[in-house]
């Protein structure tokens, strides 16, 4: 009974390792694929807030949370995760203007695998 319990023991913390990787948050890595966390920097004197839509590294297409960037400031819209080589709605607002959106390529060539890609807003 003993080794059973062991070997039923040391099952689960195999099972349990290998299924925790795989859900680990991160970059992933899947062929040659790239995954970049995005940070904006603004030339405004006003504040900006933003989010992001596009595919993430699950292949999911989803947002992300909101985030502000001060004036003249940058911000890292760090916890997220995008694929290199595709566009990102880049959705933007400052007090003056309102909601805007646009497509934002992200450069494969430009991108390190788990890096921080920079973009910039006027």
């Amino acid at each position: 009974m003993r080794t059973l319990r062991r070997k039923f023991s040391v099952a689960v913390l195999i099972a349990s390792a290998l299924l925790g990787g795989l859900a680990a948050p991160g970059s992933a890595y899947a062929g040659g694929d790239k995954f970049v966390t995005l940070s904006v920097c603004s030339g405004s004197t006003e504040t900006v807030k933003f989010f992001f839509v596009g595919e993430n590294q699950y292949g999911d297409w989803g947002g992300s949370q909101f985030w502000e960037i001060p004036p003249k400031g940058c911000t890292t819209a760090s916890g997220y995760w995008w694929k290199a080589g595709q566009s990102v709605e880049f959705h933007h607002r400052k007090p003056s203007t309102g909601w805007r959106w646009e497509p934002r390529l992200i450069s494969y060539n430009d991108a390190k695998d788990g890096g921080v890609y920079g973009l910039w807003i006027g």
